[in-house]
């Protein structure tokens, strides 16, 4: 009786989740399949009046939002060093030797693209702001407490 009623919560569940995804106008998948081609793991999201796409894109994760038009607001996407471009590589490995870079979070936009860069040492973890041309500005510094 109890597996009965568990596989019955189970599909409430999962029916009452894909009954909240939302309706993309043509516009938008349009535009979407067009700038993303390779995406996979595609979740859409309707949040604020515009539409909000997570997915991935070989190793990136990428978080998209784009107005009913089908124009893109903006991106988020995470992922590691070998991402980054190589010209801000190389300044925080000048700026910050003899720490690593763990990952990296790019946020773009119409008016600007910017870099959040999260190092690490033995003690302390960083995150370093960079934009496009490299400018670095440290903006967090915590005490590590993985032991590592």
């Amino acid at each position: 009786m109890k597996k009965i009623v568990f596989a019955s919560l189970l599909f409430a569940a999962f029916t009452s989740q894909a009954a909240n995804v939302p309706e993309i106008n043509e516009k938008v998948l349009k535009a979407f399949k067009e700038t993303f081609t390779y995406a996979e793991d595609v979740v859409w999201q309707e949040r604020d009046h515009a539409y909000q796409v997570n997915f991935w894109q070989g190793e990136v994760n990428i978080r998209a939002r784009y107005d009913d038009q089908g124009n893109l607001l903006s991106t988020i996407r995470y992922y590691f060093e070998k991402q980054l471009p190589p010209a801000i590589v190389s300044k925080i490995k000048r700026k910050y030797s003899g720490k690593t870079i763990f990952g990296v979070t790019e946020v773009s936009s119409d008016e600007e693209l910017t870099y959040f860069v999260t190092l690490r040492d033995d003690n302390n973890w960083y995150t370093v702001k960079s934009d496009a041309f490299g400018n670095l500005q440290q903006t967090d510094k915590f005490k590590r407490a993985d032991g590592e």
